[in-house]
């Protein structure tokens, strides 16, 4: 009997890790076909968005400094 419980043992192991992967395989498919899709779908509404430009121009800063000549020379 020991033997037999072995075998079928056996036998039941092999169907189980048969079955695992093929529900792994399905899941990784199923799993990619929602990324590809997620992707498509925020690929189709980048298309859309207003596009960044550059603007060409001068640049001036009018900000006021005082020269460090007129700075005190004394240090904190």
């Amino acid at each position: 009997m020991p033997l037999l419980q072995r075998l079928l043992g056996s036998v039941f192991a092999v169907v189980l890790i048969a079955a695992l992967l093929v529900f792994a395989s399905i899941a990784l498919v199923i799993a990619l076909g929602v990324a590809i899709a997620v992707l498509a779908v925020l690929w189709w509404r980048s298309r859309f968005l207003p596009r960044r430009r550059t603007v060409e121009g001068e640049y001036r800063d009018v900000t006021h400094l005082e020269p460090l000549e007129d700075r005190r020379s004394e240090r904190l």
